[in-house]
């Protein structure tokens, strides 16, 4: 199999994001994705997240982000 990976330049970087259930913008520095959604570290959106998100843990710092709840983003 010869596939190629498909590198997203956002991965390790910090990203602001507008959400469509929120007026504010939020910020994390995304880790990993996949065609779900985003890993997000950090900032307002990772705290946020915590509480906002079905099954999310409340103790990692790092938190999941559905493609579909984003409206868009860009990078800091």
């Amino acid at each position: 199999m010869n596939e190629r990976i498909r590198l997203d330049p956002l991965v390790n970087k910090l990203v602001r994001f507008k959400l469509h259930e929120l007026s504010e913008m939020k910020e994390g520095t995304i880790r990993a994705f996949d065609g779900q959604g985003y890993w997000i570290e950090g900032g307002s959106l990772a705290h946020y997240l915590r509480d906002t998100s079905p099954g999310a843990d409340p103790t990692s710092d790092i938190q999941f982000i559905e493609h579909k709840r984003i409206h868009w983003f860009q990078k800091v």
